[in-house]
């Protein structure tokens, strides 16, 4: 799975595309971590827990921003 993302943050860099390219590199940065901290390679289950924490805490976020009339820092 990391390899995947690896070639989409490529694909996105290519493209120019800066919000993705934010919202993959912090991705694989918290798979890396957590292959740190495991000491081996993570299985696609592992990756796949960790994507869906990483949205989760970001619709947490986005739903904290708006309720605290900040509507400027979710378009970030």
């Amino acid at each position: 799975m990391l390899d995947q993302l690896q070639e989409e943050l490529k694909i996105a860099m290519k493209a120019g595309e800066k919000a993705k390219m934010m919202g993959l590199r912090n991705i694989i940065g918290k798979i890396k971590a957590a292959q740190i901290d495991k000491g081996e390679t993570l299985t696609d289950e592992e990756s796949l827990k960790i994507l869906k924490t990483a949205a989760k805490q970001l619709k947490e976020s986005l739903d904290q921003y708006r309720k605290g009339g900040r509507d400027d820092l979710p378009e970030k």
